[in-house]
């Protein structure tokens, strides 16, 4: 009964509201940020598949890099993964940024696998379907 009633205090409580709703907020935005650019660059992967030419096959690099640019931002610039409770020496500091960067990194792995996955599944089923062959 008591956590009830703290829970229903807090959301009673318009700074803890507003707390929550910022988090929330920002969060939503970057995640709907990250498929925006997930899904730009995946089209372009796509146009350079299914075309060959070389302005889309840039298009798609230049977007990949500007997605890593994103994440970087993120991940290393704002570091919001932290590892100790006060990063006050040097060797704290290093592997905060450390940890940051291979986060960022695996992020950006992850995004690229995902993203080319997809790309290649939609470029074969394109080359199926002008085959004349059914998918299924």
């Amino acid at each position: 009964m008591g956590r009830l009633r703290r829970w229903l205090d807090q959301l009673s409580d318009d700074r803890w509201r507003r707390f929550v709703g910022d988090r929330l907020e920002t969060a939503a935005t970057e995640t709907f940020t990250v498929l925006r650019w997930g899904l730009l660059v995946g089209l372009a992967r796509l146009i350079a598949l299914e075309t060959g030419l070389w302005g889309f096959k840039a298009l798609h690099w230049v977007l990949s890099a500007l997605l890593f640019a994103y994440l970087a931002s993120i991940f290393l610039l704002r570091p919001e993964i932290p590892i100790f409770a006060r990063a006050d020496t040097r060797r704290k500091r290093l592997i905060q940024t450390g940890v940051n960067h291979a986060v960022c990194m695996a992020a950006f792995m992850a995004a690229m696998m995902a993203i080319n996955a997809l790309a290649d599944a939609a470029a074969e089923m394109r080359f199926v379907e002008k085959l004349g062959l059914s998918p299924s």
